[in-house]
Parts: structure tokens; sequence; C-alpha cells
């Protein structure tokens, strides 16, 4: 009954090939059924014959329309379009041990490009004095801003663009050193 779902991606998104979605209630509810703990079910359609996965257009079936997770005992919505890290222990482990090689303080200002959702800048945000995210996709930026009123980090500016492009248009400077 489910011919025209192209793929499921159980942690983002249902993608059809058209909006029609026979047995729709049905298979929601099968799907709760046999996987309780889901709390929302979007449906991406991309009917274009690409090797990409996702389309453009999102119709949230079930829920809210996002999934939050922990990541460094921060609180983060990740939206189906938004990347986000799938191994959270790996990627706590890379963040310590970044965050710790480069000795942030509060006198520094820390660039994250292609942030994302915000996950590294918000972690760093507690050693820094400010912090500057860069994205290109506006849905993650947005879930970025969110994450960052999620957990109250007031230190950090998000933007959308190219990170590549940003940086060349902003000269950031070394310290002065007296």
């Amino acid at each position: 009954p489910y011919r025209r779902q192209r793929q499921m991606c159980i942690r983002d998104s249902l993608v059809t090939g058209q909006v029609q979605f026979p047995s729709k209630n049905a298979f929601i509810k099968e799907l709760l059924k046999a996987c309780p703990s889901v709390t929302t079910i979007v449906q991406n359609i991309n009917n274009m014959s690409t090797s990409m996965v996702l389309g453009k257009r999102n119709i949230v079936i079930y829920g809210k329309g996002y999934i939050e997770d922990v990541l460094c005992s921060n609180r983060f919505r990740i939206s189906p379009d938004s990347f986000y890290q799938i191994n959270v222990k790996q990627t706590e482990k890379l963040y310590k041990a970044a965050i710790k090689a480069a000795g942030i303080n509060k006198n520094d200002t820390v660039v994250d490009a292609y942030c994302g959702i915000g996950t590294i800048g918000i972690t760093a945000a507690k050693y820094a004095g400010n912090v500057i995210g860069i994205e290109l996709n506006p849905k993650a930026v947005e879930d970025a801003q969110v994450n960052a009123q999620i957990n109250n980090i007031k230190n950090i500016r998000f933007f959308e663009g190219d990170a590549g492009d940003f940086l060349s248009l902003v000269h950031i400077s070394e310290p002065t050193r007296r």
C-alpha cells in the first residue's frame, strides 16, 4: 500500500514522491503502535529523479515537526532539514577535546562556521566571551536561534549565509598583546 514511498528515515522524515499518502492514518497508527517513543512524523516530498534524498517540502503529519536531543548538557531542537550528528557520545568527546585544545576563554570570540543548529557554538559559549555562528540553511539558523534561547545562551549570534563568504567579508584580527 505504500509503493509511492521512496524511503523512510526514522530520525528525520518520511520521504514520498508526492503529497498524496494513501492510508496515512493507518500508517501513523501502526508506526506508533510498533514504536511508541516516536514523537513526530514529517512527510518530505521529493518527486525529483536525482540522488538527493530530501525534497524541499515538509508536511508534519504527527507531532511538533521537530525532535529534541541533549548534547553536552544542552537541549537542541532539530528540524527535518537541519543536520545533526547521530553519534552523540562521540560528538560530546570531540567537542570537549576541541574546546580544551583551543584553550577558549572569556576574552575570545569563537566563530562557528557552518554552524548548523548551533551545537558547537552553544557548547563553546560558556567558555567564550562571544560566539558567532554562520549557516547557509535558513531552517538550521532558526533552530540555532531557538536552541540558544532554550539553553539561555546570551553571548551568541547566528547569521544566515555562506560561511566562506561571511568570513571573507569580516576581518578577524589577532588580539593585541601588550
